[in-house]
């Protein structure tokens, strides 16, 4: 709990919310993509980002257009000053993780990831039985 209210503290001083940063970061790992898409690859309630993205919208952080081949959809893109927010927020995202993993020795790193890595696949097949 601690290390996640680091990350959203460090988000927020950076001008994010978490969502809207991991809006950002799909976006510039996926290219654009219409809404729905993006709300399945971020794990939101289609419903709910609508407003994260009104917000980065307001900020010129994204754009909306209509998709040609279907115009009941929307198309959203990270703009370039979207892409340069998104590359701050992952330079503070980077000093808090070299922060808080600064006292784990390589072997502990090693270990963590391993266990990470387990908790990660159970969820996983969870869902899958979903």
């Amino acid at each position: 709990m601690k290390v996640r209210q680091c990350y959203a503290d460090t988000l927020a001083a950076a001008g994010l919310l978490p969502n809207q940063h991991a809006i950002l970061s799909t976006l510039h790992e996926a290219g654009p993509c219409n809404q729905k898409e993006l709300a399945l690859r971020v794990v939101v309630n289609p419903a709910d980002i609508v407003a994260y993205l009104d917000g980065l919208q307001d900020r010129e952080f994204i754009v909306r257009e209509r998709d040609p081949a279907d115009r009941r959809r929307q198309i959203v893109t990270i703009t370039d000053a979207g892409l340069a927010k998104l590359i701050d927020a992952d330079r503070a995202l980077d000093s808090v993780e070299t922060a808080v993993f600064s006292g784990l020795s390589t072997q502990d790193l090693a270990s963590l990831n391993r266990i990470a890595a387990r908790v990660y696949d159970a969820a996983d097949a969870v869902n899958s039985t979903r």
